[in-house]
């Protein structure tokens, strides 16, 4: 008998601790393997279900075994009941628990589907309707449906967080986090990586303390532009709705810059976009780099003031991001620039490549800095000489140096106080 150990379904199995491990030998070796293991005929193979240690032991020690077979129509069935199977141990602990309901929620939202939109009601099946799968699975195992959910996110961060930093993974599921259940879902995508980096260092109380610690070394690190007017930069110091409001209406020809991309900065896109709106001049144009997450928010805010052009895509030359949220595991390596303009603007006499090499990684003096080169670029694509640059968001002032360096003339506004902390 041929048995196949399947990747898929093995990354779903909790793996047990070595102390259990350890127990599990002595049992075998002293009493054989007495339970059976757990076989899908697949084809002409038997994919292991249940059992994976005891056959790593039966393959060690030359046992004996027995096996159960069962009949699914397909994987995704087959996954359900392994991960069925794991809920009805014991000895889970909390987390591990949450971990696996999560898993069968998402596993079998993706094998049901969305319900057709003539389907949504209460009064349907359990696989009919808002909210049905997650309804459905708590029914089946006496929990709150919010619950379902709840643990549908965190198992999306967890097994994220395990391709990132498998030991951060494995503290969580250990519970050496207390917060994990409840915080961790809620970590912006963007920090997840250090947030990972952190937990598997020993280095994190909690979600929240690791969270509140790196924010506070961004700050720290950060180096803000001096305040005044140098070398052709009008740099002022203070949120750019009150430093930048004696600009004149319709006297800026590029407002290129790169606001904060997290959930809690979103309110600013809906300022940024009012401002634009009055200082562009009729042939002005709005570049505003912006992650892909709450892109559609983004674009919401900005277009109830300016017109949508485009979009460009630029590449990231260095390493890539890593997102997860509401379902998605992506490796990002690709940033928007988002192009709009003036609600009765003539249309953008310019022709350019909308997929842009990027600068690399430059992050000496600010860690969400953009390339000054990919900015000189992206400058010259849209402006003449002497046209007027504003970034609102300035932060070291790169988009500053790079309109220097196209000549043109640059003013920029930088929240941020001397030692790099918000006033």
């Amino acid at each position: 008998m041929r048995i196949c150990v399947d990747e898929t379904i093995r990354r779903t199995l909790i793996p047990l601790r070595d102390d259990e491990q350890q127990l599990l030998e002595q049992s075998v070796l002293t009493e054989g393997i007495r339970d059976p293991l757990v076989v899908w005929k697949r084809n002409d193979e038997y994919v292991l279900l249940d059992g994976h240690h005891r056959y790593e032991l039966a393959q060690k020690h030359g046992l004996e075994f027995s096996i159960v077979e069962m009949e699914f129509d397909d994987e995704s069935e087959a996954v359900q009941w392994v991960l069925r199977n794991q809920l009805a141990r014991r000895n889970l602990s909390d987390e591990q628990r949450t971990l696996v309901l999560g898993r069968l929620y998402n596993q079998m939202k993706l094998a049901q589907g969305r319900p057709p939109e003539d389907e949504k009601g209460d009064k349907l099946s359990p696989f009919s309707g808002n909210h049905a799968t997650s309804r459905y699975v708590a029914s089946l195992h006496g929990v709150n449906e919010k619950t379902v959910r709840r643990a549908g996110e965190f198992a999306e961060v967890v097994d994220a967080l395990a391709e990132i930093a498998p030991e951060a993974a494995n503290a969580i599921l250990l519970g050496k986090v207390p917060d994990a259940k409840t915080a961790l879902p809620k970590v912006e995508p963007e920090l997840l990586p250090k947030v990972a980096e952190r937990i598997a260092q020993g280095k994190a109380q909690s979600i929240k303390d690791a969270v509140e610690r790196i924010r506070r070394e961004e700050r720290q690190t950060t180096k803000p532009i001096l305040q005044g007017v140098y070398e052709g930069l009008d740099i002022r110091r203070g949120d750019f709705r009150e430093v930048l409001a004696d600009i004149p209406d319709r006297s800026v020809d590029i407002i290129l810059t790169d606001p904060p991309y997290p959930q809690e900065y979103l309110p600013l896109w809906d300022d940024l976009g009012a401002f634009a709106a009055r200082v562009l001049k009729p042939t002005g144009v709005l570049l505003a780099y912006s992650g892909q997450l709450h892109l559609p928010q983004v674009l919401a805010m900005l277009t109830k003031h300016l017109r949508w052009w485009w979009m460009c895509a630029i590449q990231h030359t260095g390493a890539s991001g890593y997102i997860v949220a509401g379902g998605r595991r992506i490796m990002n390596q690709w940033k928007p620039l988002l192009i709009l303009t003036p609600y009765d603007a003539p249309p953008l006499q310019v022709q350019f490549h909308d997929l842009i090499e990027g600068g690399g990684r430059q992050k000496e003096l600010h860690n969400w800095e953009q390339s000054t080169d990919e900015a000189v670029r992206i400058l010259q694509m849209f402006g003449q000489p002497n046209a007027l640059v504003v970034d609102p968001f300035a932060g070291s002032g790169s988009f500053g140096r790079a309109a220097l360096r196209a000549d043109m003339r640059f003013i920029g506004a930088e929240i941020l106080t001397t030692d790099g902390e918000k006033p």
